[in-house]
């Protein structure tokens, strides 16, 4: 009862701070996902930082270090960062070429058409589904770990109910500053425990040692197999997350172009150490075989269970539902702003404004039925980054070639993603999708990610080619992209 009412008290904490923060400033539709140019570069990297580590970096940096080993876990975190580095680019890039934007699908079907836009919908909704409902199981399994006679369902009920409450009501503003807050508490807590276990296993020196000993592969930076998973999450981990509206709001919300790369800048040096330190407790389990039962994704609650005091669990449940808040309440509010802005009429704001704050809530339901099943984290997020990253070069390209059309961005995407599925691994990393005896294919997440990505860059630039060669129809004109206006 006493867990229970500990996470009820931190989720209603948050909750209250964004309800604060944003009342009486949302009276119609374009306040409630829209910020636009007004936030300042202290306030955008905590967002940009909250927004992207959510409790996923409990569970998944930690079975990449101990499946996978250190170089993986150097992917892992370079990956964490490498959509940041990207948005440095793309994101004031945008800016210019749609100064009245507000989604990215928006520019999909202003650039390439209703197909082509109702697709990339599908791609982002998708993706950002998943990260909901991977951030529900993973604030549930991590509370069960603590207190195992908890319903599951109770768990991603309370979080998801007081985080649903206050972005409902209080929309993208509430979002930005709980994200603020819950930044300067994640980023502490995670070194705290990062450094205290290991203070107490002797220090870095004597930790590497026993990995050696132990596991020596694990500290090979020329293992292949660690390698090639490397290579696998950055690919998947950057085009995932270029179709994060969150991200995207965040982007036209910053107060200018300078302000926003400053933001990139420092946002992406802290996310590297943060996914390297969690990380890094899979590299500590394989130091102690009597705390680590084998299971690689609570490896970082059998070393800090094991080795400090009874009290960090309750750290550790503040630490994850900040983490969980700081991701639900972006992916919440990204979602409907997604799904408002593309099937509801923008003219009647006040009716937009209760629709969406209805799909708020409505989201949650299937997330918590997904979540309650308690499928791998780390999976979960693979299968949504593949679809993404068939997709990420043809859309991005047509922001610099005006050659690009809708038709090849759709047949370039599905064309990477199904050949991608000949090597794409089972849930437990062996077999495969489908199978071609003559290639005499094995499970390669490297293998799928690269030829997904690799065949829809190919795919397109020979379209556009034909396109160019055989075609009439005029080059596209990037003026179209500054007529949109719905402010």
């Amino acid at each position: 009862m006493a867990i229970i009412i500990l996470i009820l008290t931190i989720s209603v904490c948050f909750g209250m701070l964004g309800y604060w923060y944003s009342r009486n400033s949302i009276s119609n539709v374009q306040e409630y996902i829209v910020v636009r140019n007004s936030i300042g570069s202290g306030l955008s990297i905590a967002t940009f930082v909250a927004t992207g580590i959510g409790a996923w970096i409990l569970f998944a940096p930690t079975e990449t270090a101990i499946n996978f080993g250190l170089v993986a876990l150097f992917g892992y975190a370079i990956g964490g960062a490498s959509p940041l580095i990207a948005f440095w680019f793309l994101g004031p890039k945008l800016r210019s070429l749609m100064p009245n934007g507000n989604t990215l699908a928006e520019y999909v079907s202003k650039r390439f058409g209703g197909k082509a836009k109702i697709l990339i919908l599908a791609v982002m909704v998708f993706y950002m589904f998943v990260f909901l409902a991977a951030e529900l199981t993973a604030v549930g399994q991590t509370v069960r770990l603590i207190a195992p006679d908890i319903s599951m369902i109770l768990i991603v009920s309370i979080v998801g109910l007081v985080t649903t409450a206050y972005t409902s009501y209080g929309g993208l503003r509430a979002s930005i500053f709980t994200d603020g807050i819950q930044f300067l508490i994640i980023l502490p807590l995670i070194v705290l425990l990062f450094l205290a276990t290991v203070y107490v296993l002797g220090g870095p020196a004597d930790i590497i040692n026993e990995v050696r000993v132990n596991a020596p592969d694990k500290l090979d930076l020329g293992n292949s197999t660690g390698i090639a998973t490397a290579v696998s999450l950055i690919i998947a981990v950057l085009a995932a997350n270029l179709f994060h509206q969150g991200y995207w709001q965040r982007i036209f919300s910053a107060a200018d172009d300078a302000s926003l790369k400053k933001s990139l800048t420092v946002s992406s040096i802290i996310v590297i150490p943060i996914v390297l330190m969690a990380g890094s407790f899979g590299l500590i389990a394989l130091t102690d075989s009597e705390a680590f039962a084998g299971i690689p994704a609570i490896a970082m609650f059998e070393i800090v269970g094991s080795k400090l005091p009874d009290l960090v669990g309750i750290l550790i449940i503040v630490l994850v539902i900040a983490l969980v808040m700081s991701s639900m309440d972006t992916l919440l509010n990204g979602i409907a702003s997604l799904l408002i802005y593309e099937i509801s009429d923008m003219s009647r704001s006040t009716q937009v404004l209760t629709t969406s704050r209805a799909l708020t809530f409505l989201l949650l339901i299937p997330a918590i039925i997904i979540a309650s099943r308690e499928f791998s984290v780390l999976y979960m997020f693979f299968i949504a980054d593949l679809v993404a990253a068939g997709f990420i070069y043809p859309v991005f390209r047509g922001m610099y070639s005006k050659l690009t059309r809708g038709w090849m961005v759709i047949s370039s995407g599905f064309l990477g993603i199904v050949v991608s599925l000949i090597f794409f691994p089972k849930s437990d990393w062996s077999g495969v999708v489908f199978q071609i005896p003559s290639l005499n294919t094995s499970p390669s997440l490297m293998n799928s990610f690269l030829s997904c990505l690799l065949i829809s860059v190919f795919t397109i630039l020979v379209l556009e080619y034909i396109g160019k060669r055989y075609s009439k129809s005029a080059d596209y004109d990037f003026d179209d992209l500054k007529r949109i206006d719905r402010d």
